[in-house]
Parts: structure tokens; sequence; C-alpha cells
């Protein structure tokens, strides 16, 4: 064999070995989306829209946790490619700093949850409980990214979900479900995953290591820290003036139209930021490509899944939920269309930092964040439930628009 042809045979393997990695990586974020879909439809039946909005209140304690742990931790890690670098004690620090954010939010459950009462309180305790575990699971998900073996994190995250519809199974045969025991189940089925994870990947008890990781990426953190926190407030304002405009009762039926939806966009979210391990370092060309990619790939599956929304039973799906489907149906189909609109803002956003523009997302999500809050308030008041969806939907449209009008300008500039 000639050196030409070897070197064209090794190009085409590490093309391949590329292209597996990363549909091991789409596959996970697949399973882990599944994870978020399962808990929410196991709990909406056994749930009336008040009880549900309360559980959803609580619910979305974690995903904020999520935003800003990899904020701080997975994703400049993956940014500054501390991994392939071999800088062992960065990886410890970003780890530990995964973890107390963890355990910082797990405290602020548990004092919170413990002067409340209800629901409410069972539900904020359990949160507190799961919040260090969730924090070392979910980095070790990206730390697996990042050293190129996603397989591992694909096993981790697909043991998460059978152990915890095991245990779902278990309980329906032997006794009663509802939200809290279903809330209850995926925070325990964590557990031995996380510990697990933590052993493959690294321990993340470098506390001492913390200060220097936050001193090194000084310079990314506070626009990612920024971006997450704005992604967080933006989804607890939002549910906030819903239970204030349509009550507990409309945030409800809210929340039970966004069950499908926010599978789709823990799943967007997590392939965009998982780009940030491939992307970090590529040319300018590269950093467009990708994205938009993505951003194809989401919209062919928001479509996909309006068309199924058109089409789907009425009877099995408010079987499902515990709401009339009819009512339902329009929201959902709004919904998708936000789904869309994030997903492709946040490809942006994830391309914008891969090329060192930490500061695009706070620009973008400080519009956003307005435009979102003021859209809601309004069209919430004057259309009900729908409006809100319509407002959330608007709100990330022009996020999108300003989102890839900075990339591309970075693009044209560069």
């Amino acid at each position: 064999m000639t050196a030409a042809n070897r070197s064209r045979l090794d190009g085409l393997r590490a093309l391949a070995g590329t292209a597996v990695r990363q549909s091991a990586v789409t596959i996970d974020q697949l399973v882990f989306s599944a994870i978020t879909f399962a808990v929410q439809l196991i709990a909406a039946p056994v749930s009336t829209d008040a009880e549900y909005g309360v559980f959803s209140l609580v619910a979305i304690v974690q995903i904020g946790q999520w935003y800003l742990g990899r904020a701080v931790a997975a994703e400049p890690l993956l940014v500054s490619k501390a991994v392939a670098n071999g800088d062992a004690r960065g990886v410890r620090g970003a780890a530990a700093t995964s973890l107390l954010l963890g355990v910082a939010v797990g405290v602020v459950c548990l004092v919170v949850g413990l002067l409340m009462s209800g629901p409410a309180r069972t539900l904020l305790l359990i949160q507190a409980l799961a919040s260090p575990f969730t924090a070392v699971l979910d980095h070790g998900r990206y730390v697996s990214y990042a050293r190129q073996r996603p397989f591992r994190a694909l096993v981790l995250d697909g043991s998460w979900l059978v152990l915890f519809l095991a245990a779902v199974g278990v309980t329906v045969l032997t006794g009663e479900l509802d939200a809290t025991s279903t809330y209850l189940l995926w925070a325990l089925s964590a557990v031995p995953v996380a510990a697990v994870g933590a052993w493959l990947t690294g321990g993340p008890f470098a506390v001492d290591a913390v200060r220097g990781w936050l001193r090194d990426r000084r310079s990314l953190l506070p626009g990612f820290l920024i971006d997450a926190v704005y992604l967080t407030a933006g989804t607890w304002a939002t549910f906030g003036v819903t239970a204030w405009l349509v009550g507990l009762d409309g945030l409800g039926v809210l929340r039970k139209a966004l069950v499908p939806v926010t599978a789709l966009t823990v799943l967007f979210i997590g392939i965009s930021n998982a780009l940030l391990a491939h992307l970090a370092g590529r040319s300018a060309r590269e950093v467009v490509r990708a994205p938009m990619l993505v951003s194809g790939l989401a919209a062919v599956v928001s479509l996909v899944f309006a068309g199924l929304t058109l089409l789907a039973p009425a009877d099995l799906l408010t079987a499902a939920l515990g709401t009339p489907w009819e009512g339902l149906r329009p929201v959902v189909l709004v919904l998708l269309a936000y789904a869309f609109l994030l997903a492709t803002a946040q490809t942006a956003l994830v391309a914008g930092k891969a090329s060192g523009r930490a500061w695009l997302g706070p620009r973008v999500r400080t519009v956003q964040f307005i435009t979102e809050i003021a859209l809601v308030a309004t069209l919430g008041l004057l259309l009900g439930v729908i409006g809100v969806a319509l407002g959330m939907a608007v709100a990330w449209l022009t996020a999108a628009a300003l989102a890839w009008g900075g990339l591309l300008g970075h693009r044209t500039g560069a």
C-alpha cells in the first residue's frame, strides 16, 4: 500500500470514528431527554392541573442547576480543552465545582422546603437529596464526551433510565404512584449511577482545586455564567408570571402541554452543549456549519412532532396527560415552534462560545429575557395559556435572529 493510500485510509478511519462518537453523543442525549420525558409523563396523569403546576415549579430547580453547573464547569472544560491537554488539576477542579454547586442548590432546597408545607415541602426535600448526585452525574457526562468516550455516558444514562422505570413498575404493582413518589424514585435511581459515574470519570472531591479552576477560567466564566443565569431566571420568571396571571391550574396546563416539548428542548440543548467539544478551535466555516446542521435537524424533528400532534388520538393523550387533549393541542403546536427557535438560537450561541465569543450569549439573553417577560405578561393576560406560549415563541424568535446575526457577523469580520 502506498503512503498516499495509507494516509487516505487513516483519514477515512478517523472520519468514521468521529461519526460513531457523534452518533453516540446524540443517542445519549436522546436517552437523557427520555428520562426527563418519562418523569413528566408519569407524573402528569396522576396529578390535577394545580398539583402539576407545583410539581413543575420544583422540577425546574433541577433544570436550572444543570444550566448553571454546565456554565461553571462542563462548558469551560470543553472549550479550554483541559482534558485533551492533560490538565488533571483543571479536570478535578471542574468536577469539584460542579459538586459544590449541587450541594449549594441542595442546601437552599432543604432550607426553603422546611419553611413550606404540603407537596411543595416534600418535593423540595427530594430535590435537596438529588442535587449533589445529579450534579456529579451531569458533569461526568460531559467529561466522557471530552475524553472521546460517549459510550460510557450512554451506558450510565441508560442505566439511570432503566433503574427509574423499573422502580416505577415495582411501585405501580405494590402501591400507589403519585407525582411525589415519581420524583422520589427519579432521585433515588440517580444515586447509584452517579456513584459509578464518579468512579469512572474521577472523584469530584478535590475542593482545593476549585479556586484554581475559577481563577484560570475567569475570562470564560462570567459570560457563560450570565448566559446560564438568564436562561434559568427566564424559565422561573415565565412560569411565575404564568402562575400569577392564570393561576396554578393554568400553569399546570402549560406544563402538561410542555411534556412532549420539554424532552425536545433538553435534547436540543444537550446536543448543542456537546458541540462545544467538537467546535472549540475549529475554523470559522466549521463553527457555522455544524450549528446549521443541528438547526436543520431540530426543524425536521419539530415538524415530525407537529404532525404527530395533529394526528394523535385525543382519547389516548387525554388519558396520558390527565387533561383534555383538544384544549392542549394548539398550545403544544405553538410550543413546538418555541422549541425549534430555542434550539437554533442555542446552537448559534454555543458556536459563539466555541469561537471565544462568551459575551454573545448574555447580550442576546438580555433582550430575550425582557422580551419574553413582557410578551408572556401581555399575551397571557389577553389570551390565557396560549398567549403565554405565543409570548415564549416570539421571544425566542427574536433571540434566534440576534444570535445568528452575531455569529454570522463575527465570521464575516474574521
